[in-house]
This record gives structure tokens, sequence and C-alpha cells, in this order.
């Protein structure tokens, strides 16, 4: 990849960041009724199956309880989609997610409905992408990072080969992904494009830490330049999630990942030296390092946390239901429209709680930050704008 494409991909997760905190900053602080400017980021899970059984999904008794017709029972049809990403304004974000998007057979249609009036981005786990399907993506897609079209193209990886197998619960699995990750690379290098570009993400999970160091190396492989690791999160295998008050729960409802204290230290400092080598850009949750290590080793204090998230994106999962995060559920899109729907009674009193503090389920999840985690991100702006 191009030196410039590799600055890019740095300073665009920075300021992507940045962005995001400073759109929402005014309406977060100083605007205690609850109300928002418009949404800039939506998240539209168009299915929840999938073509893998990954060990720590929280939808594996589920996907491997129901049969498929059930699981693909009240799911938004194409129309219905359609209608959805219409609503989106020009200057959007949007990211498609499952689920795997691609066990929909209409979805490279949605993509590229959506892909003509805003900046997309899926996340899959490209075991179905074949060099044709790879070719029509990389068309949608601009020249240059953020310009209208498909910009990001995310994928998980969970370990090097037999271990990601292990994991995914599919034989092949791993050669599966890296051949779509090429696919797609490949495809957009002969393009001359520098879009779309690829991240690959690693759930930090006890059935990984022993190996989490080599992902860097994987990566280097595949052709991508990003390793984003997040954190394991049970939050979805509560009862009734989105239809009670969140309020109600208790840490103790939830099921919370473990790993040695240790054993994670020295996975993760390992994991950031061979980044470093590899040339590969890590990018870790948005806390402090000692924060993920206390996450997985008794918890952490939502007090030192906040959550801005419901001040910037909205989430219409697969049913078409509404959320500002998946703890609360909004209304549905065929019953109302985006716009009513981001600034509507449930919307506001959402936010002005989080404005006060978060909720059990929150500590794991992707959206929340360390209070001062901000400060070192300016400081990345910063830096990157200089350079």
């Amino acid at each position: 990849m191009p030196e410039s494409t590799r600055e890019s991909l740095v300073s665009v997760s920075n300021l992507y960041q940045f962005a995001t905190r400073v759109y929402a900053s005014i309406p977060y602080k100083f605007l205690g009724n609850g109300y928002s400017f418009p949404a800039w980021h939506y998240y539209f899970e168009v299915t929840r199956r999938c073509n893998l059984r990954c060990k720590m999904c929280q939808y594996i008794e589920w996907l491997e309880n129901e049969p498929i017709k059930k699981q693909m029972e009240g799911e938004l049809t194409t129309e219905e989609w359609f209608r959805v990403v219409d609503q989106v304004p020009r200057f959007s974000l949007v990211t498609f997610t499952g689920g795997e998007p691609f066990v929909r057979r209409d979805f490279m249609d949605i993509l590229a409905r959506a892909s003509a009036k805003a900046r997309t981005h899926f996340i899959s786990n490209t075991t179905m992408l074949p060099e044709d399907r790879a070719e029509a993506i990389v068309q949608l897609a601009p020249r240059r990072i953020g310009g209208l079209g498909f910009n990001f193209a995310g994928t998980s990886i969970e370990g090097p080969g037999d271990r990601h197998d292990e994991i995914r619960k599919m034989q092949g699995a791993f050669q599966r992904s890296m051949s779509g990750i090429r696919a797609l690379i490949a495809r957009r290098d002969a393009s001359g494009k520098q879009c779309p570009l690829v991240h690959i993400t690693t759930v930090i999970q006890k059935d990984n830490v022993d190996v989490l160091h080599h992902m860097p190396r994987v990566v280097k492989d595949a052709g991508a330049t990003v390793l984003n690791l997040v954190t394991e999160t049970r939050m979805h295998e509560l009862p009734n999630l989105g239809d009670v008050d969140p309020q109600t729960y208790n840490m103790d409802d939830i099921k919370w990942p473990r790993i040695d204290r240790a054993q994670l230290t020295e996975a993760l400092d390992k994991t950031i030296a061979a980044a470093r080598d590899a040339g590969v850009e890590l990018r870790l949750p948005r806390v402090p390092k000692d924060e993920i290590i206390k996450y997985y080793d008794g918890g952490i204090d939502l007090k030192e946390y906040e959550c801005r998230n419901a001040w910037n994106t909205l989430i219409v999962g697969r049913l078409g239901d509404a959320y500002p995060c998946w703890l609360v559920k909004l209304g549905n899109v065929r019953e109302h429209s985006l716009k009513e729907l981001w600034n509507n009674a449930a919307m506001r009193e959402f936010r002005q709680t989080c404005q006060r503090k978060l909720f059990a389920p929150c500590p794991g999840c992707c959206f929340i930050e360390h209070k001062a985690h901000h400060r070192a991100a300016a400081g990345n702006v910063a830096r990157a704008s200089r350079s």
C-alpha cells in the first residue's frame, strides 16, 4: 500500500474520534432537554443470520437452535431497506453489520443504493467475497477517502490459522476470510483507488489471548494495515434487552468475560510491540491499557467513563427497530422516519440519563470512552495535522 494511504488510515481513525466528540460536545454539555444535532453515523443490522458459529458470539444459541426460516422472519425487505437508506443525509456514514451481511442475497443492492448517496462501510467475516463480488464492491468506492461511496471494509479474524477456525467453528474459515480480504485489496490497488480502506478486528478473549501477538503479522500478510482490538461483551445475553428500562439491570446479571491479569498484560505488551515491528496501526478500545486489564479482571468503575454515542449514532436492527444503542428501543422504521426517531421522547430521555450516569451493561461496549482518553485522541489529531 502506498505510504500516503497508510498515513491516511491513521489520520482517519484519529479524526473520526475527534470529530464525533466535537460534534456531540455542545448538545451533550449544554442541552439538558435531550435534543441533539442530526445523526451522522448510522448502523444498519441487515440480518442476524450468519454462516459461522463463533464461540464468543452473543447470538450463538439463537443461531444454533432456530431454523433458518425462523431467523429470517420479520427482517426488513429489500424495498424497506431502500426506504431507510433513502432517508440518510448525504454527508452521513453508514455502517452495515450482521450477523453476516452477505448471507442476504440482496445485500449488494442495498450497499449500492447507500453508496450512491452516503459514505459506506461494512463489517463482514469476508468468507463470502469471491473475486467478482470484490470487483463489484471496489466499483462502489470513491477514488479518495471521504468521497461518496464505499470507503471502509471491516472484517474479524480471531487468531492465526487453526486457532481462528476453532473459534469460528468452521474448518477453512481463516483461509476463506484471508482470500476475501486479499481479493478486495487486489481489486482496489488495481483500480488505483485509495478505497476501500481495510481494517481487521480481533475480539480479546480467553481463547485467543495466548496468540494475540501474532495478529499484527496476520494483518500484514493479508495486505491490511489496521488491527482493531475490541473487548468481549455479553450485553445481548440479557433478557428483554431494549424493551425494559436498562436501569433495572445489575452488574451481577451479566456473565462477564475474565482473563488472568498477568496473561493479558503480557499479551497486550507483546501485541503492541509486534504491531510496531510489523508497521501495523494498532487501535485499542478508547480507554487506557490498564482499563482493558481491569475490565477482564473484576470490572471497571463506570464513574470514570462517559458515552456520547446517542448524540451521534442511530442503529436500525434487522426487524426495523431503532436504538441509540441496544439498551433502549426508540420505535420502528416501518412506522416512523429516521428523523422522527432521532429526537423522540425515548431518545431524549435516554440522552438525559447518559448525561448523569451509564448503565450496568455498558462495560465492554465499544461506544463508551474513558474520560481521560479524549485528551490523548485530541493530541493525536494535533500531531497528525502537523506531520
